[in-house]
């Protein structure tokens, strides 16, 4: 499991160690990620955990942790793909390095970590593996152009392997959730009050609903009950509004930004 040592990621990693599943959890946060193992094994007798610190915008940290995907000792039956980060603010101030950090852990990481893991979950004819994507990823998002833009990447290439791998016994499945109470928004320096009040999930409940779904092998879900809504809304809705309703609230959130 990507991205273990806080929030979603953290949260899936609790539940499935109080279903009794060994762990492989890997994150940036070396001490953190040790920290969140020890509090696992001790919650849990017998429990394995193991550890791999690695940033995943490093291709040579990234190929550590593919190794590990695809060794045949103690293979992988789930993977969570749950490492993302995303920094707010107009694209054409934005750092360049954060841009490609972005799309380096969105998007590059996630799709190598996959192929690694569905080549051989289809060898053995078993497995999946869950996407964290976003809310984020079912329109454009000024302010968070990139972040926003990599997980309709994830969205839409999640949908798209899940239908190829029909027949094999293999799952993908897509998780869409929305504001989430985690340290994610502090690390990418967003103003959480220039957001909506209403609709936060704790990251508790969205791993609660990720792997629910993931248990009835759903190809996506979308958590939490307004977001259910707000995702219906914006499948019927033309493209044109919501896209200028979104770039008038963020001109509102940022005036001195667009």
């Amino acid at each position: 499991m990507t991205g273990a040592s806080t929030g979603i990621g953290q949260a899936i990693a609790q539940q499935l160690a109080a279903a009794g599943v060994d762990l492989v959890l890997v994150a940036r946060s070396g001490d953190r990620l040790e920290e969140v193992a020890e509090e696992l094994r001790a919650s849990r007798a017998g429990l394995e955990v193991e550890v791999l610190a690695a940033d995943l915008s490093d291709q040579a940290e990234l190929a550590v942790v593919e190794k590990r995907v695809v060794a045949e000792e103690a293979p992988i039956d789930l993977l969570v793909n749950n490492a993302g980060l995303g920094y707010e603010g107009p694209f054409h101030t934005q750092d360049p390095s954060e841009v490609w950090e972005t799309i380096g852990v969105n998007v590059m990481a996630l799709v190598q970590l996959t192929h690694a893991a569905l080549k051989t979950m289809v060898d053995r004819g078993k497995g999946h593996v869950v996407l964290v994507s976003s809310m984020a990823s079912l329109q454009g998002m000024p302010m968070t152009a990139v972040y926003s833009a990599t997980k309709a990447f994830i969205t839409s290439f999640g949908e798209a392997v899940y239908e190829e791998l029909k027949g094999t016994d293999v799952v993908v499945t897509t998780v869409l959730p929305g504001l989430t109470r985690t340290e994610f928004h502090e690390r990418g320096r967003w103003n959480l009050d220039k957001w909506p009040s209403v609709g936060w999930q704790d990251a508790d409940e969205v791993a609660t609903e990720t792997l629910a779904a993931a248990a009835r092998s759903r190809p996506e879900v979308v958590t939490g009950r307004i977001n259910r809504v707000l995702a219906v809304l914006s499948g019927v809705s033309p493209r044109r509004i919501r896209r200028t309703l979104i770039g008038r609230a963020a001109r509102r959130a940022w005036p001195e930004g667009l």
